[in-house]
Order: structure tokens, then C-alpha cells, then sequence
């Protein structure tokens, strides 16, 4: 769930070559996703949190976002139509009822076939491990009620004109952002996780809104189960570079992108294995919550309880692993000293801690058989040494 700030510049070895030929491995762009984010532009006004920050997304983006200038251009009469009242009441419910994010909305939209289709690649469920399952089928109720509306959007107001209209730059920021990723990175990451998904996809956005400042940008991780039982994995990345003239689509950074596709791309490896252990993160949830580290977490990422701030963890000690799998050395140290920079103490114990895994992958075919042995890091912790630890990166 997650954006990805960058702040600095980092210097990484060239890659002359892509993954484009890569069968499991593509860059494209979903209709739903950019429709969904069209509609949320048209929605401001109608917002009751994060109004102000909204506005102010509208009013940055539009400047150096062509595709969200275009739009403002072409829908902005319609934003006071149903579509836009009803995106604003989705995402304010589901933030104030069951404090989810936009995020939350992404697995439903590649979950369904891309419009004008009113079908579902497979029967979708809204599923959240710190909601009931009672509060689960409440909001997948009022996502899939949503997404009807949607596609009705998208038909009536014929959205998909002006994506014919506006191809061009789709099939630019798509090359921008494929030239940029390294050959193999997906079976470097399976390589470490032990573990395949059917497809790695990356979908670019340039409808969706993130403020861009020093290479910074935004990125979803989601996956969908098709009914054969596979599993394909997505990235949805927003644009992290200003479009200032002709030519540039906002995708013209190679370690924003190579960094947000195995960091988004690590979430469906990492995540579901975190949130299998609830019960034995316990004793952390205590310290997250009565040291420093909540309150330096939010501020980090939003970051906002002991479940996400380890699975960003291990996310990112997965990145780490990746790079040095690929024999990227210099990355990996640059990820390493970054992450370390921005609050995330434990890599070193956890890094320390994952050579037991990569010397014995007899015993533990994969990340996960080896999660419980991670958890033990945060668990064994304490607040002294938290509190100290994060005194020492502000240094």
C-alpha cells in the first residue's frame, strides 16, 4: 500500500538492456485504474477529509501532469455529477469507518476486467486483517457497488474516447518506464522469496496525483487471483518526474522506477507472510506503540501500526537481497544506508539475521518458512534500544 518518498540522488550501474521480453514481466496501463483516478480529480470538492490536500494535488500536478491537465480540461464540468459525490462518500466512509485508504480500491479495479466490461476476472472479496468479517463484506459491498457506477462512468461520458485521444502519451510513458527497468529482476526476487507468481505487472498512471519533489513518487502494490489459481502481481506507479516539455511522460528516472517495481512487487511476497503471526508480534505491538517508533513511522510513510512498519521492513531488506543477487552492489548499499537514513533500525539485525536463510535454503525453501525466525528480531527488541537507535539516525 504503500508511496515511496526519494529524496536524494543515488547513482546506480547502467543497464543498456529491458525487461521487455521478459513473458512474465510488462508495462501497460489499466482503463479502470485511470478512469477510478479521473474520478477522483472530479471528486474534491465533495470531500469531507484530506479536502485541503486534495486541492492542493489539483492544483500542483495539473501544472507538469499533462494527462491530468487534459482531463480537468474535458470532464471538469462533471464535477458535480453522481460519479464524482460518489467517490468522495467512498473513500470518506472508508477512511473514517474502517481507516482504510485509496489504495484499499486497487485490487477491485484490476480484479475487474478492464471497462467497458461489466465482469470480474474472478469473484472478488474485500479482505483486511485488522477488519472483522463482518466489516470485510461490508466494504466489499460498497466497492463492488461502487465500481458499477464506474463503469456506467466510463460508458456514458465515453472515457474511453479520451484515452484514444491521448494514446500517444500512454504508449510513451509505458516505453519511458520499461527502458528503465533491469533484465531479470522477477527472477531475482523469486530466486530470494522461493516462491513464483504468474505474472509481474507494471501499470503506469499518469492520471493518478502525487506531488513531485527530488524524484519522488507513488507506488500500489495489489494481485489478483484468476480462476486457474494463478496469481498475477501489479505495481500502480504515478509519475515521479515533471513533464516540462515535449517528448518527457514522467517516467524518466531509473531507480525510482527500478526501485518502485521491487518494492511494490515485494508486498505480495512479504505481506501475506507478516499478517499470518499476529499473535507473535504481540510483545512489538507494546513497544511500537510505548517507544518513539509509531510517531516516526507515520511521519516516515504513514506508517501507522506494528504489522506495517515490519512488513516495510522486510520489504525492503527483500530489496536489498535482490540487488545483491543481481550482483548490484553498489545498490544494495545505497538501499541500505537510505533505508537506515529513514527510520528503518532493524535492517541491520534482519540482514545479519537473513544469512541463516540464504546458507540453508534446504530447510527453508522460502521467505516464509523463514518469516518466524525475522519476527524474533522485533520481538526481542526493546524500547531503550529503539528510542536509542532513532536518536542515533536524527544524528
Amino acid at each position: 500500500m504503500k508511496k515511496i518518498l526519494l529524496a536524494f540522488a543515488i547513482t546506480i550501474c547502467s543497464f543498456s538492456f529491458s525487461q521487455q521480453n521478459t513473458s512474465k514481466f510488462s508495462v501497460t496501463y489499466n482503463k479502470n485504474i485511470e478512469t477510478y483516478f479521473l474520478a477522483e480529480i472530479l471528486s474534491t470538492e465533495h470531500r469531507r477529509n484530506n479536502k485541503d490536500f486534495e486541492l492542493y494535488k489539483i492544483k500542483e500536478c495539473s501544472g507538469y501532469q499533462p494527462i491530468v491537465k487534459k482531463a480537468l480540461n474535458k470532464f471538469g464540468h462533471l464535477k458535480n455529477s453522481p460519479i464524482a459525490v460518489a467517490t468522495a462518500e467512498l473513500n470518506d466512509v472508508i477512511m473514517e469507518k474502517y481507516g482504510l485508504g485509496n489504495d484499499a480500491l486497487m485490487k477491485s479495479l484490476v480484479y475487474h476486467k478492464e471497462f467497458p466490461s461489466n465482469n470480474w476476472q474472478n469473484d472478488y472479496q474485500f479482505e483486511f486483517s485488522r477488519l472483522n468479517k463482518d466489516q470485510n463484506k461490508e466494504v466489499t459491498l460498497l466497492i463492488k457497488n461502487y465500481i458499477n457506477e464506474l463503469s456506467k462512468f466510463y460508458t456514458q461520458e465515453k472515457v474511453e474516447v479520451f484515452f484514444n485521444e491521448n494514446k500517444d502519451f500512454y504508449q510513451g510513458s509505458i516505453n519511458e518506464y520499461n527502458k528503465h527497468i533491469p533484465t531479470g529482476f522477477t527472477y531475482a526476487m523469486e530466486q530470494f522469496y522461493g516462491e513464483k507468481f504468474n505474472q509481474y505487472v507494471i501499470l503506469i498512471s499518469p492520471m493518478m496525483m502525487w506531488p513531485i519533489s527530488d524524484g519522488e513518487g507513488r507506488g500500489i502494490g495489489t494481485d489478483v487471483v484468476l480462476k486457474s489459481g494463478a496469481k498475477n502481481i501489479y505495481e500502480i506507479a504515478s509519475p515521479f518526474v515533471k513533464v516540462e516539455k515535449q517528448g518527457q511522460f514522467g517516467y524518466d528516472n531509473q531507480f525510482q522506477a527500478s526501485f518502485l517495481s521491487v518494492h511494490e512487487f515485494g508486498h505480495s511476497f512479504v505481506n501475506k507472510e507478516v499478517y499470518k503471526y499476529s499473535d507473535k508480534l504481540l510483545k512489538f505491538k507494546d513497544m511500537f506503540e510505548k517507544s518513539n517508533l509509531k510517531e516516526t513511522m507515520i511521519k516516515t510513510g504513514g506508517y501507522g501500526d506494528h504489522e506495517t512498519c515490519v512488513a516495510e521492513h522486510l520489504v525492503r531488506l527483500g530489496e536489498i537481497q535482490t540487488a545483491k543477487i543481481q550482483k548490484d552492489f553498489e545498490r544494495a548499499k545505497r538501499l541500505e544506508e537510505y533505508h537506515l537514513k529513514n527510520n528503518f533500525i532493524f535492517l541491520p539485525q534482519l540482514e545479519e539475521k537473513i544469512k541463516e536463510y540464504n546458507s540453508n535454503r534446504a530447510t527453508y525453501k522460502t521467505f516464509g518458512d523463514f518469516v518466524p525466525q525475522l519476527l524474533e528480531v522485533f520481538e526481542n527488541s526493546n524500547i531503550d534500544f529503539i528510542n536509542s537507535e532513532l536518536e542515533k539516525v536524527k544524528k
